[in-house]
């Protein structure tokens, strides 16, 4: 006999029944064997910075250039994994930083010049252009609601010429990659298509909080070496986990 899922909460579901993630279908199975399928859908929404930027290795690099300063040692990155969250400013809580209103922007804005002076040598996770260009072929749209400051990531993506595969960028208004779910709403308003056929692609828990506030399914993508959150954190979601954009095919 298969063994019984837990009671507290089934994938999302908490004890009265009540889906906590609001998502119009969840699967009754492990994240890590729920299927998803692109044919269910007519657009994706997708996050920016680790879902389809790999930008790990620069973030930890503008990181350490603020542990540097106060004596403290690098991070490694499964310490990163395990701690980054959003808003970041509980990233540099948790290292220990002063995180008061002009020690956070101060250190905000050092790492973001440091980030945006470097930005270039940021590639493409693995597979993610030639998926962007399937769902575009597959006649399917597409978008980025991201917590990346929205003139950087107009200017990103354009860098990547990617622009012509978007039908709508939305962005932060300032740089400190504050909570991005309240923008939620506005972006499906803006797409004009039903949440029930818009599926969310993301790479933290916080782009499962950001679906939920759209109202729309989500897949999280572990990228491995390459990930902002641990495979373990993304599992405990509740949401499908993917390795590769092509299980979605």
């Amino acid at each position: 006999m298969p063994r019984a899922f837990p009671r507290k909460q089934i994938n999302g579901f908490d004890r009265s029944g009540k889906n906590k993630f609001a998502f119009p279908r969840v699967c009754k199975y492990f994240p890590e064997i729920m299927k998803i399928s692109l044919k269910d859908f007519r657009h994706i929404v997708w996050d920016w910075n680790g879902t389809l930027l790999d930008d790990l290795w620069l973030c930890m690099a503008s990181l350490d250039r603020l542990l540097a300063r106060v004596g403290k040692p690098n991070i490694d990155v499964a310490t990163y994994q395990r701690i980054f969250s959003f808003p970041v400013i509980d990233v540099y809580r948790d290292l220990g930083f002063d995180t008061s209103q002009t020690a956070f922007e101060a250190m905000s804005r050092e790492f973001m010049d440091y980030y945006e002076e470097n930005r270039l040598e940021c590639t493409l996770q693995k597979g993610a252009r030639k998926f962007i260009h399937r769902v575009h072929a597959l006649g399917m749209t597409q978008s980025v609601l991201s917590a990346y400051r929205h003139d950087y990531l107009t200017s990103i993506i354009a860098d990547h010429d990617l622009e012509k595969y978007f039908v709508h960028l939305s962005g932060n208004d300032d740089i400190y990659a504050s909570d991005k779910s309240y923008r939620a709403p506005g972006h499906l308003k803006k797409l004009g298509i039903p949440a029930e056929f818009v599926l969310y692609i993301g790479d933290t828990l916080h782009d499962v909080e950001t679906a939920r506030a759209m109202g729309v399914q989500c897949v999280l993508i572990d990228q491995g070496e390459r990930a902002h959150q641990s495979r373990e954190r993304l599992l405990a979601s509740g949401v499908p986990v993917i390795r590769d954009y092509a299980e979605l095919l």
